[in-house]
């Protein structure tokens, strides 16, 4: 039986780490809406997601009627600062939906340039999946 060398083997290794934290490192715009805004919005975007049931009077947006609430033209700079929640004053408003502006900030690079790029692209590919869900 023949054996690898050591290098092919540390190789493999450092290939499949960098492969995971590539993967790991960059969710995807679905698997984002997922973890963080289907438990409210529900997985096809209507706003009735399991967690709308815990709270009493809590309601929730329906996703797929934005487009049709803007005259068929889907908001897109609207949307994004509605999701990062940077542009309130957290103290003056009181907003049921966390501040994702804030929560996406990468750790130990909070308000950093490569931190805001970061939520910029996390938030805009959020966009862009809510733009899919769009009743037609």
């Amino acid at each position: 039986m023949q054996t690898m060398p050591k290098t092919q083997i540390f190789i493999s290794l450092m290939a499949i780490v960098l492969v995971a934290g590539i993967a790991r490192a960059e969710p995807s715009a679905k698997s984002d809406y997922m973890r963080h805004c289907a438990d409210c919005h529900g997985v096809d975007g209507k706003g009735k997601g399991p967690e709308v049931q815990v709270v009493p009077g809590y309601t929730t947006a329906d996703l797929t009627r934005v487009s049709a609430a803007h005259g068929g033209n889907f908001p897109r700079e609207e949307v994004y600062d509605v999701i990062d929640g940077r542009k309130t004053i957290p103290a003056h408003v009181r907003k049921n939906m966390p501040v994702w502006g804030y929560v996406f900030q990468p750790d130990k690079k909070e308000l950093s340039p490569e931190a805001n790029a970061e939520v910029k692209r996390r938030i805009s590919a959020l966009v862009d999946y809510i733009q899919t869900l769009q009743a037609k």
